[in-house]
């Protein structure tokens, strides 16, 4: 499998358009189009951003091997969670972090 077959698979595993990762990694949705239609990859400096947004590791995408990791595992809740997070405006973002903060420290009293 390739890298865009990778990360076009990825993609429908996880229910994302292509205007969806447009949206949310700032990629022009015709240049990820192109990397399906004319079976190209990725530039370099776009792999870091769409590992990030997919969740996935750099070595996955270009090898297809997950690589041996120390990361914490997160459950499918903290992806969620983080995945909301993300999909928020920095305004949101701030209230969200503000409200797990009240949280966490009210838990502590």
């Amino acid at each position: 499998m390739t890298i865009n077959e990778r990360l076009f698979s990825t993609m429908k595993d996880q229910g994302i358009s292509i205007r969806e990762l447009s949206r949310r990694t700032g990629i022009t949705a015709s240049t990820i189009s192109d990397w399906n239609t004319k079976h190209t990859n990725p530039s370099a400096d776009k792999i870091m951003i769409l590992c990030a947004v997919l969740n996935i590791s750099p070595s996955y995408l270009l090898t297809g091997e997950e690589e041996q990791s120390t990361d914490m595992v997160l459950s499918q809740d903290e992806k969620v969670l983080i995945e909301t997070y993300r999909s928020f405006d920095s305004r949101a973002q701030k209230r969200f972090a503000n409200y797990m903060h009240r949280i966490k420290t009210t838990k502590e009293e």
